[in-house]
């Protein structure tokens, strides 16, 4: 017995230098949480967002320190994106990884069909990289996009950058979308892609008595057809919630003649049937069935419920209309109405 014990207690040291071991390499290693993709002057040009794994540790174990979170952004440039992306080795101190990465973002002049094929086809060669972020895009200096501080003392992922969810299940215009849905989708022939826009506001939000710049989301970019793709604003496609399946919650806002808010009513999951069919003509025609169930949270006027309604019911058509017609103009399939009749009327 005496010497099992013995036994036992030699080992006691070498599990102890082990789990030392494995924390002190923890420590000693960056993690890639964004990365960003841009193209200037013929060349890539590649950000790095790396956050402190320390940080995030702590602000999921409920931290509120008053410390601010601890976010550096890298840069690499090379004629290729492969180049562009060996770069940000040149000035890394210690090992960096890029498993870790929750979000890619396009600069506008990176969405080129070269640019983003030559970016997804690299991307998914390096072992550590996969496909599961999120894809924005954005008009703004990648830079400050990934220099955005979340509010209170918190987590440095607890921005739009790396968590859309939480926002958009409240508050649903655009739907976020996965790099791996964008990479599935980019090819195929009927499909429009719409990838949404980061913009940066510092008007909203202060912190003792200083602006604050945050990010929402201002747009996106519409992928169609190979052609170039084309931005359109928030209130371009505001009529995409009613017809998105992904939409959770979303206010619709009744106004007076004078702009003036009649009622406000939130609206939840609001469910979409889309019926399509070719005319003897060889015209395609679709018919919309929307349900939608509102609550009515602010209402400024002494008004009916089928007053309501009616107006609701206008305003949803309207809406739906105007970001059509938007789409008809810059010959971008919004609604994805051709994809639509591709798969349920393909024999046509």
């Amino acid at each position: 017995i005496c010497r099992r014990l013995r036994a036992s207690k030699n080992f006691v040291p070498i599990l102890l230098l082990t789990r030392s071991w494995q924390l002190n390499e923890l420590s000693q290693t960056r993690y890639v949480a964004a990365l960003g993709v841009d193209y200037v002057n013929n060349e890539f040009v590649l950000y790095v967002q790396v956050l402190d794994f320390a940080t995030i540790g702590k602000s999921e174990q409920g931290s509120s320190g008053a410390e601010g979170p601890n976010t550096w952004v890298g840069k690499g440039k090379g004629p290729t994106f492969a180049m562009a992306w060996n770069d940000l080795y040149n000035s890394t101190q210690q090992r960096t990884l890029f498993g870790q990465i929750s979000s890619v973002v396009f600069k506008e002049a990176a969405l080129g069909k070269k640019q983003v094929a030559e970016s997804l086809d690299t991307f998914e060669r390096f072992v550590d990289a996969r496909l599961t972020p999120w894809i924005y895009t954005t008009k703004e200096p990648i830079d400050k996009i990934f220099a955005v501080e979340p509010m209170l003392p918190n987590s440095p992922i607890m921005t739009l950058l790396h968590l859309p969810n939480g926002n958009y299940e409240q508050h649903s215009l655009i739907s976020p979308m996965k790099l791996v849905e964008f990479a599935a989708l980019i090819n195929e022939p009927s499909t429009s892609i719409i990838v949404p826009t980061l913009g940066i506001n510092d008007e909203l939000w202060k912190k003792d008595n200083e602006n604050m710049p945050m990010l929402n989301v201002n747009g996106a970019f519409l992928f169609y057809k190979a052609k170039k793709p084309q931005w359109l604003s928030k209130d371009d496609l505001k009529g995409l919630r009613w017809v998105d399946r992904n939409t959770e919650r979303t206010p619709l806002s009744l106004n007076e003649k004078n702009g003036k808010i009649k009622a406000l009513l939130p609206i939840k999951n609001p469910i979409i049937k889309i019926h399509s069919r070719v005319s003897k003509s060889g015209v395609p025609k679709f018919n919309m069935n929307i349900k939608v169930n509102a609550t009515v949270t602010q209402l400024n006027t002494q008004v009916s419920n089928k007053i309501i309604q009616n107006e609701a019911e206008k305003e949803i058509k309207k809406e739906i209309r105007t970001t059509f017609s938007k789409g008809i103009s810059k010959k971008l399939d919004i609604f994805h109405l051709e994809e639509e009749l591709f798969r349920n009327n393909y024999k046509s």
